[in-house]
């Protein structure tokens, strides 16, 4: 994320409390992501938190958001340092509860910033679809590609949207980083008639 030229260690721990995360530091109860930059030595030992109280990301941390609880990462823009999705499957937006969110970081010389971060949900302009409780809307992330450019696409998944069913959508890639303009959004449907959580799990 920084251009140094080792590999970085990226962790989510969404149920953090709102008393200590599981690696003993301050957190709240939203969820938290850590950051160990990478060296000759291996992963620094001490991590750079992040969470939605961070400088430039969007949202307030509150219990069971999940911020986190999936990640992925690639130098979606193509400017030589990786960003980093996130994803809060439990967000609420506005009162809907655990309609779920994504967020993307960008990369730079220092590291990890929230400057210029990317925040959408169900509700933003140009995403499908609409803000609905418990769809879980970004309980899975995956930047997909690269294309000919370059440049990453983002996977978001919503297991339990239509009632279980699933779906999943995506965020196109742009010169600029991942953008929701031209985002689209397909399913399996209802396997024999039941709920499939489509898009519970996403990979390479």
């Amino acid at each position: 994320m920084d251009g140094a030229g080792y590999d970085d260690l990226v962790t989510g721990e969404p149920a953090a409390s709102d008393t200590a995360s599981d690696s003993g530091a301050a957190a709240p109860a939203g969820g938290l992501v850590g950051v160990r930059y990478g060296g000759p030595a291996g992963p620094a030992a001490e991590p750079q938190w992040w969470t939605q109280d961070s400088p430039g990301v969007a949202g307030t941390p509150e219990h069971g958001d999940g911020f986190g609880s999936d990640l992925s990462v690639a130098d979606a823009d193509g400017d030589g340092y990786a960003e980093v999705a996130i994803g809060a499957g439990g967000e609420d937006v506005g009162r809907v509860a655990d309609a779920g969110a994504v967020w993307v970081l960008e990369g730079s010389p220092t590291g990890l910033t929230g400057r210029g971060s990317a925040h959408w949900n169900q509700g933003s302009p140009q995403v499908p679809g609409a803000v609905e409780r418990g769809d879980s809307w970004g309980a899975q992330v995956r930047f997909t590609g690269p294309d000919a450019q370059g440049r990453y696409a983002l996977l978001a998944a919503a297991h339990r949207e239509d009632g279980g069913t699933g779906s999943v959508w995506l965020l196109p890639a742009t010169p600029d980083g991942v953008g929701a303009a031209g985002s689209s959004t397909f399913g399996a449907g209802r396997p024999h008639g039941g709920a499939g959580h489509f898009g519970a799990v996403i990979d390479e």
